[in-house]
């Protein structure tokens, strides 16, 4: 979970798997890029921003006051991490 100003809210990693703070820097970047995407193609906001690397995959889902980041191993199920996203979505608002 990462704060709209780019500050990790709370992390899950692999000890040495990747700075989370780094991370959640870059996943700031990329959502602010692609929603002003949306906006000028006039496409609406985005919901899920999938990135998709030689070793994994990332999926970006904005949240209202904060951002939803999953890494997940290449060899994922793309579809049931982006259905699990969704189905999960309103319960971490209601969390946070």
């Amino acid at each position: 979970m990462i704060s709209k100003d780019g500050f990790v809210i709370e992390s899950i990693t692999t000890a040495g798997a990747f700075n989370p703070d780094a991370l959640a820097a870059m996943i700031t970047a990329a959502i602010g890029a692609t929603e002003s995407m949306g906006k000028e193609l006039e496409l609406g906001r985005p919901e899920i921003v999938t990135m998709e690397f030689t070793g994994s995959i990332v999926l970006v889902m904005d949240l209202g006051d904060s951002v939803l980041a999953l890494v997940a191993d290449r060899n994922a199920v793309l579809g049931r991490l982006r259905y699990e996203m969704k189905k999960q979505a309103p319960r971490i608002r209601a969390a946070l």
